[in-house]
């Protein structure tokens, strides 16, 4: 299941804003919360292309949002340090 950095956080017990602090720091992603180049294309993150309507330009605007991936999140808590219980009902 691939998730967003804000429901990655929630996984790993964390605040969204401590978890893309934590991101910077090891390098992930950029001060404008974009991917950084070396974890394009890596099995941890994606950027995923996201659209709304802008109604001022009568046009779509399209965003990347930062995916995890469930490897990404294992990934992570290695490196912070933090165990994670898998949910058997789930």
């Amino acid at each position: 299941m691939h998730r967003d950095v804000n429901s990655a956080a929630a996984v790993l017990g964390l605040k969204p804003s401590v978890l893309r602090k934590k991101l910077r720091e090891l390098g992930v992603i950029s001060n404008n919360n974009e991917l950084q180049c070396k974890f394009r294309g890596s099995p941890y993150f994606f950027t995923d292309t996201r659209q709304r309507w802008n109604e001022y330009i009568q046009a779509y605007s399209y965003y990347g949002v930062i995916m995890v991936t469930e490897k990404g999140i294992a990934w992570i808590a290695k490196k912070m340090i933090i165990n994670i219980k898998k949910n058997e009902a789930a």
